[in-house]
């Protein structure tokens, strides 16, 4: 039986029937809210007034998130870019070295190794579009890096098992990229917990929303001493941090460059109410995950890539791969669900950030060859998931892209 549409579609001059922003960002917190106009009202908004980390917003979301995420130390940076900026200094990355890192990751992974005035060594992906471990182990050999800067993008995770035997074999510095890794596990441990640094983000579509923000996470003693002095504490301003060795800070102290990427008070103030949220945030996103994929099932024209057992996801957006469409019909496809009120992007497609073809500034890495890589992008839909969506949106959600493949395909 052929499927035929349910409306005449926005282009057609039908009526739309999408009455919410599907992109809307969560709100910050009325707690969060009034933490920050305290803050702008006393003047307080620099970390270093408050002389205890019982009265810093930064502090004491450094302890409160370490606490939540199962480790000893936490850094509050103004992005997860700077926070892995940092990273890469720690881990003694020079100019002219080689970094490992994910061929399919955002263009900000990239411009961090470039910052540090080093060169991406970029691995294939795997099916699941993971990092493939199989092209980890290749480009170790060819490339003699030592440092693994491996991204989770849009919370895609690979065989973590297979990477942790090659980041063992070839004792490799491993930073995990963890800005769309909240609540996301691998056999049931964190990720995050895997490598000696992992860096979040608090952008505003992720898991913790400040807008802006990063989080620098360790186990590490001296590494995290040294974030603390890389983000810009000076002079003995770090005994306002909470847990740190006062004989590791006077050892670096000075002997390390500052480079101001503290995180804000205000910022730290919003982030602070949402901790305890993300196991309630990350519960509607499964619910509307499972049923959206489970409408999805029934659509040809759509495959959704499957995770290894092993992981559980935090589910805030979902990829898809348009099947059995032309590359005039997928660019309609977006175009047409745009006016509809679903927007969405195609990875490979649009000059994306998403796509190492568009890292010009890399060099000759635009050039790699990476089959796997660019077959799961090209035709790749990425739709935003975000909590206030509800399980009657989800459904509208399905009826329209269902109606626009249909109309696309006419």
């Amino acid at each position: 039986m052929t499927a035929t549409r349910s409306r005449k579609l926005v282009i057609e001059g039908g009526e739309k029937i999408v009455d919410f922003n599907i992109k809307a960002f969560k709100p910050a917190p009325e707690e969060g809210i009034q933490n920050a106009v305290e803050l702008m009202r006393d003047g307080m908004m620099y970390r270093y007034q408050h002389k205890t980390f019982e009265s810093s917003h930064t502090s004491m979301f450094e302890k409160e998130f370490a606490e939540y995420h199962g480790s000893k130390y936490a850094v509050g940076l103004n992005s997860c870019g700077s926070a892995m900026f940092v990273a890469m200094n720690i881990a003694g990355v020079k100019p002219g070295d080689k970094v490992l890192s994910n061929a399919f990751t955002f263009t900000a992974v990239p411009s961090v190794i470039h910052h540090a005035r080093a060169t991406p060594v970029l691995v294939e992906s795997n099916h699941e579009w993971g990092m493939d471990a199989e092209d980890l182990e290749k480009k170790v050999i060819e490339s003699g890096a030592k440092v693994l800067l491996m991204s989770y993008m849009r919370g895609h995770v690979p065989d973590i098992d297979a990477i942790m035997a090659i980041v063992t074999k070839y004792d490799l510095f491993f930073i995990e990229d963890c800005a769309h890794a909240y609540n996301t596990f691998w056999d049931g441990i964190p990720l995050g917990r895997f490598g000696k640094i992992s860096c979040f983000s608090t952008q505003s579509s992720k898991g913790l929303s400040s807008g802006e923000g990063g989080i620098f996470v360790t186990d590490n003693e001296e590494f995290a001493a040294k974030a603390i002095l890389y983000a810009g504490s000076y002079e003995k301003l770090w005994q306002a941090h909470y847990n740190v060795n006062p004989e590791l800070m006077n050892k670096w102290q000075n002997q390390i460059p500052g480079y101001s990427l503290r995180m804000q008070e205000i910022t730290a103030s919003i982030l602070r109410p949402q901790i305890s949220r993300l196991n309630v945030i990350n519960k509607i996103h499964t619910e509307n995950f499972g049923h959206l994929e489970e409408l999805f099932s029934k659509n040809e024209n759509i495959e959704v890539p499957q995770p290894f057992p092993k992981v559980t996801n935090f589910n805030d957006t979902m990829q898809f791969h348009l099947v059995g469409l032309t590359r005039e019909q997928a660019d309609q496809f977006i175009e047409v669900a745009g006016l509809e009120g679903i927007p969405m992007q195609i990875f490979g497609a649009g000059r994306n950030a998403r796509d190492f073809r568009e890292w010009k500034y890399t060099g000759d890495v635009v050039n790699s060859e990476m089959h796997q890589t660019v077959a799961n992008i090209e035709f790749a839909c990425d739709l935003s998931l975000q909590p206030h969506l509800g399980i009657a949106e989800i459904e509208t959600i399905a009826s329209v892209i269902s109606d626009v493949l249909l109309y696309v395909q006419e």
